[in-house]
């Protein structure tokens, strides 16, 4: 048998070295290690960042504990991360079911106002009242017949027309009343003058705008009647208030609108 000449052997070594070299690298890839020191340890260890997470107790001594990716600290233990809480209803691009009782959100902030045409809303105040009316036609908070649920129309007497489309935020709307007058017959509209009340006559309805806001970590739409605003103008028991036009476009009333299902006229 020949012997491998000196050419042959040079190759063989430098493939050799090569794929050693090559292993070596990709072992440092796949393994970052970082030194350090568990507590109540003097025995230095390698925390592989490829796998794990190294939370430093005291970064100067080199002191820290080394836990698996997905963990997090409790005290000196590793345990795992707790799930992330889900978004709240609403908000986050997420939209609450009818009848969840929890307030309609923007689907993108600044974009829209997160009511919907042809849609159905309760109106519910920051004291937690509906929105409803009096003994008699007023609109009232906290009123003998509270409630009321109205249903968002691009138009006089058009509650069909752009079904289902985000209200733009600069956007206006009418509000159909389906309790209507209850000497009446069949579904009104919110509109009026002074204390707001329920009107029959669509040509009636008064324009809404409004803008979104938060409060107690909550979606709101605080509502105004343009060109002007609105406001409460009567001063009534504790907790109780009208609805009317303000002069001032920068008054508003704002209201957890919470998606309810829409009604048949009777």
């Amino acid at each position: 048998m020949k012997a491998p000449s000196f050419a042959t052997l040079s190759l063989l070594v430098g493939t050799s070295l090569a794929a050693a070299g090559a292993a070596e690298v990709e072992s440092s890839i796949s393994k970052r290690c970082v030194n350090y020191f568990p507590p109540s340890s003097t025995v230095q260890k390698c925390c592989d960042e490829a796998a794990n997470t190294l939370f430093w107790i005291n970064r100067t001594l080199q002191i820290g504990v080394c836990c698996a990716l997905g963990s997090i600290l409790d005290g000196l233990d590793c345990v795992p991360a707790p799930p992330p809480p889900p978004p709240p209803p609403g908000q986050n691009g997420t939209t609450p079911s009818i009848c969840s009782g929890e307030p309609v959100c923007p689907q993108q902030s600044g974009r829209d106002l997160g009511i919907a045409y042809g849609h159905c809303y309760v109106l519910r105040s920051l004291s937690g009242l509906y929105l409803g009316h009096d003994y008699a036609t007023k609109y009232e908070v906290m009123g003998e017949n509270p409630g009321v649920v109205f249903r968002v129309c691009a138009a006089q007497g058009d509650c069909t027309s752009r079904g289902g489309e985000r209200v733009p935020a600069n956007g206006t709307w009418y509000l159909q009343d389906q309790f209507g007058d209850p000497s009446g017959s069949g579904f009104g509209w919110l509109g009026g003058s002074g204390d707001l009340s329920v009107q029959a006559d669509p040509a009636s309805a008064l324009p809404v705008a409004g803008s979104s806001n938060c409060y107690g970590g909550k979606c709101a739409v605080c509502i105004r009647f343009p060109p002007g605003g609105a406001h409460a103008p009567c001063p009534l028991s504790p907790g109780q208030s009208h609805l009317g036009v303000a002069a001032n476009p920068n008054s508003c009333q704002p209201f957890y609108w919470e998606e309810v299902g829409c009604r048949s006229e009777q």
